[in-house]
């Protein structure tokens, strides 16, 4: 968990039917991206190459949060893995949207679609 100011941030990681589920929630930006990175980067350098991360938390993420998460897809395609992603906000979605980035992940509206996809 990090505050910043008025800043917040926590990740949750859980593992559903055998696959981490990575829960974000608040905001990631600038001073938040670094600790979101670290914590996918551990899930997956643990041995888990496929990752769920669950942006239903987030009430805002900027570019960076973005370059981030095309950071672990870049890591888990190496390794043989994967990244799904769970959505329904639409603030976010149409960050993906804007980005072209909804072309580039799976995105679901919700975790037992996406664990079922």
């Amino acid at each position: 968990m990090k505050e910043e100011g008025d800043i917040f941030f926590r990740t949750q990681v859980r593992e559903v039917e055998g696959i981490p589920v990575i829960e974000l929630e608040g905001e990631v930006d600038l001073s938040t991206s670094p600790a979101f990175k670290e914590e996918v980067y551990k899930v997956i350098e643990s041995g888990k190459r496929d990752v769920v991360i669950d942006l239903d938390g987030l009430d805002f993420m900027d570019s960076t949060g973005l370059g981030v998460l095309v950071a672990v897809l870049e890591k888990t395609s190496v390794e043989g893995g994967s990244v799904r992603l769970v959505c329904s906000k639409r603030n976010i979605l149409k960050v993906f949207g804007i980005t072209g980035l909804d072309k580039v992940f799976p995105i679901y509206d919700n975790l037992q679609r996406c664990l079922d996809g």
